[in-house]
């Protein structure tokens, strides 16, 4: 998509700043792209800022925001969190001077706060500049009067603007989440590496060089000389005796030709590979079957907790509940205990591939700790340490008292308890 040109910004500007003006500043979303504005007047609007190096865009869209927040926070969002959150909006005007530069102002009675947006391809940036501090989304450029355009093209209307954007975001999302238009794409790729393959082969099936080491070990052995005609001096190495090119010769005119013979038998298999490939259709992967109860599998007693991702966790009710729990587990499930606390231990029972965060992980100890041990044991703030292992590394101890166990390979996470 083309980066806003000085003339549709302009229009942009000119036709939200009477929109905008008074509106308050009540939503700040960031991602790894750039931010999305909430602003709050009759209805909401969402200024987006889109800060793509080639291509940075600003749009403004109601009620419904396109823009999704990141996992990670930003020190642009958390400054406008401090320094602009309910402050509203007095001044909406484009920097001239600068070319595509646009400038905010939001204030209340008691402060205010200044958003410089650059919409500068390779320059696009936003720079927050309240109470006397300033912070950057990337480091900022020294600003140059924009360069004369002689013959600017048309400006596309807001609309097609906003619908261009809208459709590039369904597109790449489309893209990477379409598991059939994923798969052509790599059927695709592994047809032009194969036909490449080949034509490569085919090259070496059609080549004679055998033939020219042959016939240059042939001319040594029936003259006894190093003088060979033009043509065969490539095979002939002037520094080594005359036996040893004989015999190499003739030793290299054999390994092209069983090379030969092998890509021979390779292009057979290419060819057959390729058909196959190019009949073939897209076929849906058979869904993984349910988790199997593991309580009701190991009739044993306990407590249960089902994760978000779709993992159990389990808990027995004693020592024998444990161990039927541990017996019937999958080598891959997880066997937890609170280190330091006797007898407070579960199994995450989960797919073989599926993993399983520290946050999960910590949820599960918790739920442990609060099952398993009295609350007059537990505070918020405590620190804990948990040991996890997968379940075939965890070895009952014959004879020993009834729960006991042994584990190797295992890992020990600490943290805090955050509910008692």
């Amino acid at each position: 998509m083309k980066a806003l040109t000085q003339q549709e910004l302009q229009q942009f500007v000119h036709y939200f700043a009477p929109i905008l003006d008074g509106a308050q500043l009540q939503d700040i979303l960031v991602n790894d792209r750039g931010l999305a504005l909430g602003f709050r007047k009759d209805v909401h609007f969402w200024m987006i800022l889109d800060l793509v190096p080639n291509a940075p865009m600003l749009l403004l869209f109601e009620e419904e925001c396109p823009f999704k927040k990141g996992p990670k926070a930003k020190p642009v969002g958390l400054f406008l969190n401090s320094h602009a959150k309910n402050l509203y909006l007095t001044s909406m005007s484009v920097q001239e001077e600068f070319g595509r530069v646009v400038k905010l102002e939001l204030r209340n009675s008691s402060t205010d706060c200044e958003l410089e947006i650059r919409m500068i391809p390779k320059q696009c940036n936003l720079i927050v500049k309240a109470q006397g501090k300033q912070i950057a989304w990337e480091r900022p450029l020294e600003l140059t009067p924009p360069p004369v355009v002689e013959n600017p093209p048309s400006p596309r209307t807001i609309e097609a603007i906003h619908e261009e954007w809208l459709q590039e975001q369904g597109t790449q999302k489309k893209s990477s989440l379409d598991p059939v238009s994923q798969w052509e794409k790599q059927k695709e790729k592994d047809l032009i590496k194969k036909r490449k393959a080949l034509s490569e082969i085919q090259k070496q099936i059609e080549s004679d060089k055998e033939d020219l080491w042959y016939e240059a070990g042939l001319y040594l052995k029936t003259h006894g000389t190093l003088l060979v005609p033009e043509h065969l001096k490539p095979c002939i190495n002037d520094k080594e005796s005359l036996s040893w090119n004989i015999e190499h010769c003739f030793a290299k005119a054999k390994q092209l030709a069983g090379k030969k013979d092998g890509a021979k038998e390779r292009y057979d298999e290419l060819v057959i590979e390729i058909a196959k490939l190019e009949k073939s259709r897209y076929q849906e992967k058979e869904k993984k079957p349910a988790l199997v109860d593991l309580m009701h599998k190991a009739e044993a007693r306990g407590r249960k907790l089902h994760l978000d991702n779709g993992a159990l966790a389990y808990c027995g009710k004693s020592a024998a509940d444990n161990l039927a729990l541990l017996r019937q587990a999958k080598a891959w499930d997880y066997w937890l205990h609170l280190r330091d606390y006797p007898g407070a231990h579960a199994i995450i029972h989960r797919q073989r591939d599926q993993l399983i965060s520290e946050n999960d992980i910590q949820e599960v100890a918790e739920w442990v700790a609060k099952e398993s041990l009295s609350a007059k044991s537990l505070m918020v703030g405590q620190k804990v340490a948990v040991v996890i292992v997968e379940c075939r590394f965890v070895r009952p101890i014959k004879g020993d008292k009834l729960g006991r166990v042994t584990y190797h390979s295992e890992r020990t996470l600490s943290f805090t308890l955050r509910h008692a």
